[in-house]
């Protein structure tokens, strides 16, 4: 983790922290020390220590006893994750739809062609981090910063998962011709689906945001339920539902 001068408030801790948790620089499990971090980032523990607590808030750090650790993935709690994901998206896309702003539209697009910069297949974390922050940018048209606290944390806990689960296959992806072929299929849809969730958002075309929303939950649980069942001859045996294959 680089160090970084003068950004001394807990708000600029928590986003470098959150970024290595998500980029699986801190591995799940690791206990988070305020003197080490402080002493990485050239702070003082008071900005670490408002750090920690909002991470624990967000779902990526936890209490172990006094102890503030990475949060770690529960496999029984992901069908549990992939419901609430469902909920807050479509409720959060509907409330897009019906309040963005045209600064907020203007948003939205540009992460969208961010994404769409980023979709180089050798570069997995800078893909990923593009995807949540064209996301990010619809949940923040929403206009309601309380469903948007729901969808946000239940997002970053997906995206975890999936680099999680991503980091595997990025080890033998670029080795196998038609691995390489399926991510690139993956993505020309995820773009679709982007562009087609951007124009019901301008067009505030509700319902479709509602519908566009629900396809794109399928597309991403399937992506990741995809990977995950082939890393593991142990979960292979379930679905995301918790059901016995």
């Amino acid at each position: 983790m680089d160090k970084f001068v003068d950004e001394r408030d807990g708000q600029k801790v928590a986003r470098k922290l959150r970024e290595a948790i998500l980029r699986l620089e801190l591995r799940p499990g690791l206990v988070l020390d305020e003197a080490d971090l402080a002493e990485q980032m050239d702070v003082s523990r008071t900005p670490v220590r408002e750090a920690i607590i909002q991470l624990i808030s967000d779902g990526l750090v936890q209490r172990h006893g006094r102890k503030a650790i990475v949060a770690t993935m529960d496999f029984d709690e992901v069908p549990k994750l992939y419901d609430a994901l469902l909920v807050s998206s479509r409720l959060i896309h509907r409330l897009a739809a019906e309040h963005r702003s045209d600064s907020d539209l203007i948003a939205i697009e540009q992460t969208m062609h961010d994404f769409e910069q980023s979709t180089d297949v050798s570069n997995g974390v800078a893909r990923s981090e593009a995807n949540l922050q064209f996301h990010l940018a619809i949940s923040r048209a929403s206009g309601n910063r309380y469903f948007s606290a729901f969808y946000d944390s239940v997002l970053l806990g997906t995206i975890r998962l999936a680099r999680a689960c991503f980091a595997y296959e990025s080890t033998v992806e670029y080795l196998n011709p038609s691995t390489r072929e399926d991510l690139a299929t993956h993505l020309a849809e995820t773009e679709r689906q982007h562009r087609a969730l951007v124009d019901a958002i301008r067009a505030q075309d509700v319902e479709m945001a509602d519908q566009l929303a629900v396809d794109h939950y399928v597309l991403t649980r399937k992506r990741v339920e995809k990977v995950l069942f082939r890393t593991d001859p142990v979960i292979e045996k379930f679905d995301l539902s918790g059901t016995p294959r």
